[in-house]
C-alpha cells in the first residue's frame, strides 16, 4: 500500500491552509494512496516527520507567502517524489520545465493542457457534498466572500445590484486573513466604505460580516442567498479562484466576470457571465447545466482521478530512470548510451546481421534505443497496433518484424506511400495506433511540423511515439549540416516548436538534450543523435486542448484595446495574461 504525507503551514485564516485541509479530507477518504496531514514551519520539523511516517510521496500545500523556508530547503534528502500544489497555475508557467525544488507540480487548474511531464493537471472539486437548501429569502439577495484584496469586484458589485434592482440585499463576507501583510484591517473598512458609496439606492441594503468561515459555515452562507456573485477583474497572471467551488457546492446560482480566475467556467451555457446577461436573468435562468460541473467534481471522483495522476506520475518517474543508462528517453545518444543499450544493439546484429553491416555503427544506437523502448511500451501493452513511418531500412523494424510483431510500414519504398500520402488514403484509420516508430527519419522532412501532427492523429489516447533525431544544440540555420539533412534539431526546436505544433501530446518525461555529449561526425558535420518520445494525452485532455484556444480567445476579446502597447503581438499579449500573479481566495 503506497503512503503520502501532505505537508501545510500552520494557520486558520488563509485560502492556502484551508484548501490543504479540504484537500487532505477529500484524498483520505480513498485508498489508493494512505494520505497522513503534518503542518510545519521548517525543515528540521519536516524531517523529524518524515523519518516517523516515511512515506512513499510527499505533497506540499506550497505557496511563497506561507511556506517561504521550504524554496532553499534541502528537499532531496527526503528521498521520496515531491509533488508540490502550484495554487497560481498558468499554461505558460505549467510548460517550463524548471520544477525544483520538486518533482511535479499538480496544478489545480482544469484547463491546463498537461504538455509537460511534470506539471500534472488537478481538478477542481466540491468542499463538500451540497446539501438541502433552506428556502429561498424574501427580498432578492446576493451573497459574496473573499479576502479584501484589489479586484476582488465588491464595489463593483454593489454599484451592478444598485443599477439592475429597486429593492434588494447585498451580503458580504470580507474575513480578516492571517497575515495582516496581505490583508490589512484599512483594507477592509476602505472597501466597506467604497461599496455603500456604490450604493444610491433606498431599497439596496448592505450587510457586511468578517468572520473567517470554515467549509460548513461557507456554504450556509451562500446557500442563503438567492445567488451569489464573484465579479474579479481579469487577473490574468492569477490561479482559479477557489470561490467557484463553494458556490457550485451550496446549490444556489451564481454570476461571473470573464476573468482568467474563472476560466474553468468559460464554456457554461446559457452563460453566467454578467458581460452577457442581467444579474436577474442568471438567477431565475435554467442552471441545469450547473448539475454537470457538480458531479464532475465530486469528491469521490476527484479523489480517484488525483490519486491515480499521482501514481501515473511515479510509475512514470520509475520508468524513465528504468533505461538502460538511467537518464530517460528524451535525451542525446552519446557513448554513455552505445554502453548501456548494448544487448539491444546485439539483437539487432543477431535477427538483422545483413541488414546492419551495410550502416554506420556508430549510428546503431538510434535503432538500439527505438527497441529497447518499443519494447519496454509493449510488455505494458500487448496486442499493440504499430506504425513505422519511414521503415525502410530500418534495423529496430525489422528486428521487431522478426520477433513476430506484426507493423504498418509507411515509406515510399516499402508501401509506395508517404505518411501524408497514407494519412490521406481511404486505408488510414486515425486515433487507432498504440505505438509508432520514425527512427532518423524527421530531419529529412521538409514540413516537420506536419509529420509530426500526423503521427499524432494516428495515435489513439495513450498511444507512444518513438523518434530519434540529429541533434546539435547550438546549430541555427545556414550552419553546416549533412547535406540530406534539413535540419539538426535544438532542444527548442523539440520542447517548444514540435510539441506545440501538437496540442494533444506531451513528451513522456523532462528532456536533458542539452545534457549529453554530440560525439558523431557525418560529412564534415558534427552532431549527436536524440530521443524524442511523446505520448498522446488521454481524451479529456485532448478536449480541453482543442477548447483552450477558445477561452483563449474570449480573454484577449475582453481585454480593452487602449491598455495594450499597439506593437503588442498576439504571443506577448497570452504572456502578459498568464505570467505568475499574487494570491486571491
Amino acid at each position: 500500500m503506497l503512503t503520502g504525507l501532505i505537508v501545510s503551514h500552520r494557520g486558520e485564516h488563509c485560502g492556502v491552509y484551508q484548501y490543504g485541509r479540504n484537500l487532505h479530507d477529500v484524498l483520505s477518504k480513498d485508498h489508493a494512496i494512505v494520505w497522513s496531514y503534518a503542518e510545519c514551519d521548517s525543515f528540521d520539523e519536516l524531517q523529524t516527520v518524515v523519518q516517523e511516517r516515511r512515506p512513499d510521496a510527499i505533497l506540499f500545500n506550497h505557496h511563497p507567502s506561507t511556506m517561504a523556508w521550504l524554496t532553499d530547503a534541502p528537499v532531496n534528502e527526503l528521498q521520496a517524489p515531491l509533488f508540490c500544489l502550484l495554487h497560481q497555475a498558468s499554461q505558460e508557467i505549467a510548460d517550463g520545465s524548471g520544477v525544483a525544488p520538486f518533482d511535479f507540480l499538480i496544478c489545480l487548474d482544469p484547463t491546463l493542457i498537461p504538455r509537460n511531464p511534470v506539471a500534472l493537471r488537478a481538478p477542481r472539486f466540491l468542499p463538500t457534498s451540497p446539501g438541502k437548501l433552506p428556502p429561498a429569502p424574501e427580498t432578492f439577495t446576493i451573497g459574496s466572500f473573499g479576502f479584501a484584496t484589489p479586484g476582488k469586484g465588491f464595489e463593483r458589485l454593489c454599484a451592478l445590484v444598485n443599477e439592475q434592482f429597486d429593492r434588494a440585499i447585498i451580503r458580504l463576507n470580507m474575513p480578516k486573513h492571517d497575515n495582516p501583510d496581505i490583508v490589512s484591517d484599512a483594507q477592509i473598512a476602505q472597501t466597506i466604505e467604497r461599496c455603500k458609496k456604490s450604493i444610491t439606492k433606498p431599497g439596496v441594503e448592505l450587510v457586511v460580516t468578517n468572520h473567517f468561515f470554515d467549509n460548513a459555515q461557507i456554504i450556509e452562507f451562500l446557500a442563503g442567498n438567492t445567488m451569489n456573485a464573484f465579479l474579479y477583474d481579469d487577473m490574468p497572471t492569477s490561479g482559479i479562484s477557489s470561490c467557484v467551488d463553494f458556490a457550485l457546492a451550496c446549490g444556489r446560482p451564481f454570476a461571473l466576470t470573464r476573468s482568467a480566475m474563472f476560466r474553468h467556467m468559460f464554456h457554461v451555457n446559457p452563460s453566467i457571465f454578467i458581460e452577457d446577461r442581467r444579474l436577474i436573468d442568471i438567477a431565475e435562468g435554467d442552471a441545469s447545466m450547473l448539475d454537470a460541473l457538480r458531479a464532475a467534481a465530486a469528491p469521490e471522483r476527484v479523489i480517484a482521478e488525483l490519486n491515480r495522476s499521482i501514481i501515473d506520475a511515479m510509475r512514470a518517474r520509475e520508468a524513465s530512470r528504468a533505461t538502460p543508462d538511467r537518464r530517460g528517453f528524451n535525451k542525446i545518444l552519446d557513448d554513455r548510451s552505445r554502453a548501456a543499450y548494448s544487448d539491444a544493439i546485439g539483437d539487432l546484429e543477431k535477427y538483422v546481421p545483413d541488414m546492419l553491416a551495410r550502416k554506420i555503427e556508430r549510428a546503431n544506437i538510434q535503432q538500439g534505443f527505438a527497441l529497447d523502448t518499443a519494447r519496454r511500451f509493449l510488455a505494458e501493452c500487448p496486442n499493440a497496433r504499430i506504425m513505422a513511418a519511414g521503415s525502410f531500412e530500418d534495423t529496430a523494424v525489422a528486428t521487431l518484424r522478426a520477433q513476430g510483431y506484426q507493423i504498418d510500414e509507411i515509406d515510399p519504398n516499402v508501401n509506395g506511400m508517404t505518411l501524408l500520402d497514407f494519412y490521406r488514403s481511404p486505408w488510414a484509420q486515425l486515433g487507432s495506433y498504440d505505438l509508432c516508430l520514425s527512427v532518423s527519419v524527421l530531419e529529412h522532412v521538409a514540413d516537420d511540423e506536419q509529420f509530426v501532427r500526423i503521427i499524432s492523429e494516428f495515435l489513439r489516447p495513450g498511444g507512444l511515439a518513438v523518434l530519434t533525431v540529429d541533434f546539435k544544440e547550438g546549430w541555427r540555420p545556414g550552419q553546416i549540416k549533412p547535406i540530406v539533412d534539413h535540419r539538426l534539431y535544438t532542444t527548442r526546436d523539440l520542447h517548444e516548436r514540435l510539441i506545440n505544433a501538437m496540442e494533444d501530446c506531451a513528451l513522456v518525461d523532462p528532456p536533458i538534450w542539452s545534457e549529453g555529449i554530440e560525439d558523431f561526425e557525418y560529412e564534415g558535420s558534427e552532431y549527436g543523435f536524440a530521443g524524442f518520445v511523446f505520448r498522446k494525452l488521454d481524451a479529456e485532455s485532448v478536449r480541453m486542448a482543442k477548447a483552450q484556444p477558445v477561452w483563449r480567445e474570449l480573454l484577449a476579446q475582453s481585454q480593452s484595446q487602449a491598455s495594450r502597447p499597439p506593437q503588442e503581438d498576439k504571443m506577448t499579449a497570452i504572456k502578459r495574461m498568464f505570467g505568475v500573479g499574487r494570491q486571491g481566495r
